[in-house]
């Protein structure tokens, strides 16, 4: 059976965002997750932000393209020196002070910073960030 007017040769492959170059990041939503399974360390099933972020370089914005991002909010991911682990870090490499010193998801849906992204190679299709470099000048 013949599935519609699809013509599969008109149809061309979406380029993969590029990796390990510095590209304008827009943390477009945020919200708070319990994880699937439990922390190899407390045994508990912890809590996350999980993040999608767009790209805002005008060659790649405004074409759908998005990147999941997860900020643990466990002690260990808090106080690592990584700013895609932690969310404190995160905030001061983007030299954001949250207001009454909380982390707020609605606060993270206003950044906007220059990052890298990568891929792996258990999903090498999908964007994954590598690093924050500095907020939008």
């Amino acid at each position: 059976m013949e599935i519609g007017d699809i013509n599969l040769d008109e149809i061309k492959e979406k380029p993969l965002l590029p990796a390990d170059r510095e590209m304008t990041l827009a943390i477009i939503k945020a919200e708070v997750r319990i994880g699937k399974q439990p922390n190899a360390k407390t045994g508990q099933k912890e809590p996350y932000i999980n993040c999608e972020m767009t790209p805002l370089d005008p060659e790649w914005a405004g074409q759908d393209y998005k990147v999941y991002h997860t900020f643990g909010l466990t002690m260990g991911a808090l106080q690592s020196p990584d700013p895609t682990f932690s969310v404190k870090k995160f905030y001061q490499v983007l030299k954001f002070v949250p207001e009454s010193n909380k982390i707020r998801t609605e606060d993270l849906q206003t950044l906007q910073f220059v990052g890298k992204l990568k891929y792996d190679d258990k999903r090498p299709t999908l964007p994954q960030l590598a690093a924050v470099m500095r907020p939008v000048d």
